[in-house]
């Protein structure tokens, strides 16, 4: 275990460090504690030793830690006393968490009640009108973007990879099937060609064999 386990609420059935002073009787902290002896009980059960031992904190500051192990605090209520002596026994009352213990109210925003979700288990929301932060244009409840918007989007798909394997963006793979669908064709023995539709440039050159096979190709969606 180390210093990670010190967590600012203990889980059940997670392991747990717990920092804790040692006092003696006239509750002065107790440096150097000596014949440590710690002991833990589960949910009201019998005290058995601790698998690890009470550590003070260096150097000579009377305060302690005990690691606790997964086990040890698998329960609802762990009850741990500290034995030494020089010191007065310690005392110490954890309740791990566990799923459902903490209770929240979902059910109010900032003291207001949430709407009714249309869907079962999706929370209903209002999109903002505007064009400030955190906020969205909209035209008949729908987005509206501007000209900027619109040319910022289409940009945007036209770069994307349509085809990882080429390493085809959206725009040249549509050039090409532009060709191959509406351009100009031209078949010279095994080597078909395709153009664009006014014949002003090559889109796409295939390979085929005797059976008709299409052995290469060459792409070409550029400007």
């Amino acid at each position: 275990m180390a210093s990670s386990d010190s967590m600012p609420v203990p889980k059940k059935n997670t392991a747990y460090r717990v920092v804790f002073p040692l006092f003696d009787a006239d509750g002065d902290l107790v440096t150097g504690a000596t014949s440590l002896d710690s002991e833990v009980s589960k949910d009201q059960g019998t005290f058995t030793d601790c698998t690890n031992e009470a550590t003070e904190i260096a150097t000579s500051s009377g305060m302690y830690y005990l690691d606790l192990t997964s086990t040890e605090m698998n329960a609802d209520c762990v009850t741990i006393i500290v034995k030494s002596a020089d010191a007065k026994t310690t005392p110490i009352v954890l309740y791990p968490q566990e799923g459902g213990d903490i209770r929240c109210d979902v059910t109010t925003w900032l003291g207001v009640t949430v709407a009714t979700p249309d869907t079962s288990g999706y929370p209903k929301v209002t999109i903002k009108s505007g064009t400030g932060t955190g906020e969205l244009a909209l035209t008949s409840g729908n987005v509206a973007l501007t000209s900027a918007g619109n040319t910022a989007v289409v940009d945007a798909l036209y770069a994307s990879t349509a085809e990882n394997n080429g390493s085809l963006t959206f725009k040249t793979l549509m050039r090409v099937l532009a060709a191959v669908i509406a351009g100009r064709v031209s078949i010279s023995g095994s080597t078909v060609t395709f153009k664009t539709a006014d014949n002003a440039k090559t889109r796409a050159v295939v390979t085929t064999d005797s059976n008709n096979q299409r052995t290469a190709v060459t792409l070409d969606g550029t400007d």
